[in-house]
């Protein structure tokens, strides 16, 4: 990234302290509901290697124990490399962190090299591919652990997601993911949502509604500094850029998003012969306020979980009975 996305990502440490923090919420709910990641081969779906922090789930698993950890992706492992803001990162995170990664003496930032020989293992703790997630190379009942985070919102075929997740993983094994369901207010739509100034309003908002106020909020410096989630707040550079064309920024974000709801996914992840071990959805209390009646009726269709979430956490576990 040129010009950081959100305030926080413009400073190294920041960020690094950020996204570790998610990490430690992810290994908490692996290590209550999967048995955590010691002495296990571990899958994360969406590991962000086009992203500064992409990669940094993989070492941290690594450090808490995990045998071996694969990352895959939808863009390439090497994406921006050798980009400014992401050897600033993984030099604040080996700073902060005590974390490390091949290449970083030469201002790029790369993992495929990391163990490679260590006594008589000849493999990389660290393997990063560009794969799709609905259709995985992996033979069959490779994993212990898969996990993501973000992602669930994202793929466009969940269903086969799942499928292919539970073949991937040994009998026995576990899921764990944290994702944002597009029906919650803080983050179900996005940098497109903008739950502070119109509550939901990518599900209450015809496209030249929703259009007409994100060219309103993107061109107010008092609206876009507070319209959206404190950990989305919008760069000024980021605005100015968005609110020249924000027709593009609404369909490319929502595009992005698979609508995607909760009951969905449980139908999928047990079709596919997962037992669900937990669930929980992730809620700030102060937002109840923010739905009222007159929105109650709006949106009669969604419970008051899923509107309310801010994001939401299920374990999954592939019996030992599987067959093999």
């Amino acid at each position: 990234m040129e010009t950081a996305l959100f305030g926080w990502q413009a400073d190294a440490v920041n960020y690094v302290n950020q996204t570790a923090g998610v990490y430690e919420l992810l290994a908490s709910g692996i290590k209550e509901h999967c048995g955590g990641f010691d002495g296990k081969t571990v899958l994360e779906i969406g590991a962000a290697f086009q992203l500064p922090h992409g990669g940094l789930n993989l070492v941290l698993a690594i450090r808490d124990g995990a045998r071996q950890c694969f990352g895959i992706d939808i863009t390439h492992p090497c994406m921006g490399c050798s980009a400014p803001d992401k050897v600033a990162f993984w030099k604040a995170a080996k700073e902060r962190l005590g974390v490390e990664c091949d290449g970083i003496a030469q201002n790029r930032v790369c993992f495929w090299s990391t163990d490679v020989l260590h006594y008589d293992d000849f493999f990389s703790k660290i393997v990063q591919l560009q794969m799709s997630a609905s259709n995985m190379w992996f033979r069959d009942g490779m994993f212990d652990v898969v996990f993501s985070n973000a992602v669930f919102e994202h793929v466009k075929d969940a269903r086969n997601v799942l499928r292919e997740m539970y073949r991937v993983l040994k009998p026995g094994g576990s899921a764990y993911h944290h994702w944002n369901p597009a029906t919650g207010l803080v983050m179900g739509g996005h940098d497109v949502g903008m739950p502070y100034y119109y509550p939901w309003a990518h599900l209450r908002l015809s496209e030249p509604e929703h259009v007409e106020k994100l060219a309103t909020v993107l061109a107010d410096p008092a609206l876009y500094t507070t319209a959206f989630p404190p950990g989305h707040t919008l760069t000024p550079e980021r605005a100015a850029t968005l609110a020249k064309d924000p027709k593009t920024f609404r369909r490319n974000m929502m595009e992005d998003l698979n609508m995607l709801r909760v009951g969905d996914l449980h139908e999928f992840a047990k079709s596919a012969g997962f037992v669900v071990l937990y669930e929980n959805f992730n809620i700030h209390e102060e937002d109840r306020v923010y739905l009222t009646p007159e929105i109650r009726e709006e949106l009669p269709g969604y419970s008051d979980d899923e509107l309310l979430t801010f994001f939401h956490s299920f374990a999954l576990h592939k019996p030992l009975s599987a067959a093999r």
